[in-house]
């Protein structure tokens, strides 16, 4: 395997490449953060010169078409991912697509399909599966400390109607926004890794507030068979929540402060088991550089991403299901 840098371009100058994952890129091992792009030419010269990043582009396209590019990270609105990961694959791009992949699981299996074509990875931007954190919590599992699961609590919510935000996309339908997409995939993420099964059926409730269209705050359930389920909520009307915890015959696992406690930030895991308690202290990470580490191996090495094809349809699926659950007042059945 060689010890070059992976070349990564960055298609867009949203928030989280700028606070984020242009950081991760520049910091990590075996990654060079090369080019960046905007449909507005001067923003992409101002964050090419706020990061040293040598090659600003006025384009998508012209990043693209850029042949020492290997791989892109694509931060833009929702709706635009599946026909930018397609194009990005056809010009040879393996890609670190953000999370959620895509709006339904029919637009992620032509994302996937496109990469497959193409002989290029596809990984969809699940940071906080890198964090110590979320190892230490699959190994205790793993290992049958609670026995095995049984139902994943889960809640995350940020106040976003508090933060003068009224033109981000994430309040728009059109773009495929909504709180389901933005925060409680990361719930169904935790799920379906924990089960390691596919969902099965759905029930829902959201709440949308005018004039914006997309769910403001929604509340599901979701089965994994007959006797294993998720129970979350998600909301950018509720005050920051950021936790899960895994239930099961013999005890439970908590995570708190999770999916993205920040780079300076000590996270904890309470253990209970067979009335034992205990409280582990995980060390602060930069999950973001992790992740961008594990994508920059798997493009030297031809090996596939960790967070594979059917785990992203897995979750696409049930929120799928969730949101045709809330608007038919009734619980679905799912088939992937």
């Amino acid at each position: 395997m060689s010890d070059r840098p992976v070349r990564w371009g960055v298609l867009g100058v949203a928030r989280i490449a700028k606070s984020d994952v242009i950081p991760a890129i520049t910091a990590a091992e075996g990654a060079e953060a090369l080019a960046v792009a905007s449909r507005d030419a001067e923003r992409a010269r101002h964050c090419a010169e706020q990061f040293e990043i040598p090659r600003p582009y006025g384009s998508y396209e012209a990043l693209l078409s850029d042949p020492d590019i290997e791989a892109v990270y694509i931060p833009l609105p929702n709706h635009l991912h599946a026909e930018t990961t397609i194009a990005a694959a056809r010009a040879g791009k393996h890609v670190l697509c953000e999370k959620p992949m895509a709006a339904t699981a029919d637009d992620a299996r032509r994302m996937f399909d496109a990469s497959d074509r193409a002989g290029v990875h596809l990984m969809e931007a699940f940071m906080y599966r890198f964090h110590p954190q979320t190892r230490r919590v699959l190994e205790l599992l793993a290992a049958g400390t609670i026995g095995p699961p049984r139902l994943v609590r889960s809640s995350h919510s940020f106040p976003m109607h508090l933060q003068d935000r009224d033109d981000d996309f994430r309040w728009q339908k059109d773009a495929d926004g909504g709180c389901l997409g933005d925060l409680g995939i990361y719930c169904l993420d935790v799920a379906q890794r924990v089960f390691d099964a596919p969902p099965t059926e759905a029930w829902a409730r959201a709440e949308h507030r005018p004039p914006h269209s997309a769910e403001a705050a929604l509340q599901g359930i979701v089965s994994f068979g007959t006797d294993r389920a998720l129970v979350f909520d998600c909301s950018f009307l509720d005050a920051r929540q950021s936790e899960y915890a895994v239930t099961g015959e013999r005890g439970r696992i908590t995570a708190a402060m999770t999916f993205h406690p920040g780079r300076g930030q000590d996270v904890q895991i309470l253990i209970e088991s067979e009335g034992d308690f205990r409280l582990e202290n995980i060390p602060a990470a930069d999950e973001y550089r992790l992740e961008v580490e594990h994508f920059s191996r798997c493009v030297r090495s031809g090996t596939p991403p960790e967070i594979s094809r059917h785990q992203t349809l897995r979750n696409l699926t049930a929120a799928d299901g969730l949101r045709r659950a809330a608007a038919a007042g009734e619980r679905i059945r799912l088939d992937l």
